[in-house]
């Protein structure tokens, strides 16, 4: 027998999309459709009212308050892997954006390496140039900071198997594709198309995105912050080493120019100690997180869940 698949939408103020995406799932091959169940993880919406559509069960979660789009999907696969054993999950954001259409794709990449998440890559943006450089910008500081390539979103499918190792990852509270990646967890990206947004306009503008991309970034924080000792403690030794230097032609050649000694040798000294300075607060940065309690999805996520219910 097939396992049942389980799609998890989470949702904030936007629930004119998700009834037409609901409409389009019910599209999907008969021999799929008969398999899914659908939960929604309603992040505090304002107003909210969905209804039901053909005969696929649905569960509603209502969160307590506003929590954004990451912490919504990792309490709600956290709320799948108690509640719903065996489920093949499948993560999409309700807006249309992520294609209905691809989801068997998804689960036949799924079917041939069920250990595997694998993430829905876009080919093409069609947001305005504005954003498109922003976009850039967040893959390069990604690659820069933490030395991995990033080119997709939550649209993504995980076996039951898998679920239950992801949802004991802290990094999944803050980032939900990032902390996959810092797992350890074997993933890919598949290529796909981005679809076109059901009704109103993205909540994806430039704030958003800044926002988002802090937030993956921040979880490879101890990456970042060896990153940023080593390039300070290197910048430490190349201005000791040309202190060395401009003392040793100042007082042993007949090289040295009036006035640049003492000009570059206090804008080593600047340097030096700012590195020095930078190095310290990163390390106690690193420090202090460590010595935090963690937030584990699998653990805690009951705390922020106000009621369910099932339709």
């Amino acid at each position: 027998m097939s396992e049942p698949i389980t799609i998890l939408l989470p949702v904030y103020n936007d629930t004119a999309s998700l009834q037409m995406l609901l409409k389009d799932v019910q599209q999907l091959d008969a021999a799929i459709l008969s398999r899914i169940s659908m939960v929604v993880v309603n992040d505090g919406s304002a107003s909210f009212k969905l209804d039901a559509v053909g005969n696929t069960p649905l569960t509603i979660v209502h969160l307590s308050r506003n929590l954004g789009h990451q912490k919504a999907i990792a309490i709600g696969l956290s709320y799948i892997k108690e509640n719903m054993p065996g489920a093949t999950v499948i993560v999409m954001d309700g807006d249309g954006e992520d294609r209905v259409a691809d989801i068997p794709q998804l689960l036949q990449a799924n079917a041939r390496e069920p250990n595997t998440v694998f993430f829905a890559a876009r080919q093409r943006r069609t947001n305005g140039l504005f954003f498109k450089l922003f976009y850039w910008l967040y893959k390069f500081s990604f690659w820069l900071s933490t030395g991995k390539k990033i080119s997709f979103g939550n649209y993504s499918v995980l076996s039951y198997n898998t679920l239950c190792r992801a949802v004991y990852y802290s990094e999944i509270w803050n980032n939900y594709p990032g902390g996959i990646m810092k797992s350890g967890l074997p993933y890919k990206a598949l290529p796909t198309q981005r679809g076109s947004r059901y009704a109103g306009k993205s909540k994806m503008n430039f704030t958003a995105l800044l926002l988002h991309g802090f937030g993956a970034i921040s979880v490879f924080l101890e990456v970042i912050i060896t990153r940023i000792a080593i390039i300070s403690f290197l910048m430490i030794l190349v201005s000791a080493l040309s202190i060395a230097a401009i003392l040793i032609i100042r007082t042993t050649t007949s090289l040295a120019i009036p006035g640049w000694a003492s000009i570059v040798g206090t804008s080593m000294v600047i340097i030096l100690l700012i590195s020095f300075i930078i190095s310290l607060i990163a390390i106690f940065i690193y420090l202090s997180t460590q010595s935090q309690r963690k937030f584990i999805p699998a653990l805690h996520y009951r705390d922020y869940i106000l009621q369910t219910e099932t339709r």
